[in-house]
């Protein structure tokens, strides 16, 4: 199992499930599929948080308006024609614990893909509300990745900067935040029932911290 790296919200639990209104950055995770020759073929996910060595990360939905005024109207209309959402981030080469996903933006960096071989998904969950035992409503959505700069200032740690292009429509289901998949598909009613009445009584259920270094 690969480690996750969420925040522990079992402290923001209480307040979550009574309020239910306020959500910390914290609980909003985007997670980036490294296993991109499969993912490109449709098979063989591999998500990894982005979290370790970033330090702002905002998911930019780059709207396409169309504004018209006809003659006969004192104010304009606008038109949203389309969306294409966008994800840039810079990461410290901080020695992480999740060595993989380090491994995997390096590889952008030295080999710099194009076409197919940079293309990948990226997953936003919002780690509120389970429908299930560590199940959460999210939406996937296929991407292209594209090396921005590598390097950094004197004595400072490498940093590296990706973006995830948005491709195609997104796609809505749920993310299971302990096994790292994402299922496509609106979760089960009794799913949803279930996880309504655990939440009642137990916080988020986010997996601690654990190590792959030996």
């Amino acid at each position: 199992m690969k480690p996750l790296f969420e925040n522990d919200v079992k402290e923001h639990g209480k307040q979550n499930r009574e309020e239910n209104k306020q959500t910390k950055r914290e609980l909003l995770a985007h997670y980036v599929d490294i296993n991109m020759v499969k993912t490109a073929a449709g098979s063989g996910q591999d998500y990894h948080l982005i979290g370790e060595g970033v330090e702002s990360l905002s998911e930019e939905f780059n709207s396409e308006t169309e504004t018209k005024q006809w003659i006969n109207q004192a104010n304009g209309n606008t038109d949203v024609k389309s969306y294409t959402p966008n994800i840039d981030f810079d990461m410290e080469d901080v020695d992480p614990e999740d060595e993989e996903m380090q491994e995997w933006v390096n590889e952008m960096v030295d080999t710099l893909p194009t076409g197919s071989a940079a293309v990948t998904s990226y997953v936003r969950v919002r780690l509120k509300n389970p429908t299930g035992e560590g199940v959460y409503k999210a939406v996937k959505r296929m991407c292209a990745v594209s090396v921005g700069s590598t390097g950094g200032d004197a004595g400072a740690n490498v940093t590296n900067s990706i973006s995830l292009g948005g491709k195609g429509d997104g796609i809505s289901g749920t993310f299971n935040v302990t096994t790292n998949t994402f299922t496509p598909g609106e979760p089960s009613v009794s799913s949803q029932n279930a996880s309504a009445g655990a939440v009642s009584t137990q916080s988020a259920d986010v997996p601690q911290k654990t190590s792959t270094k030996s």
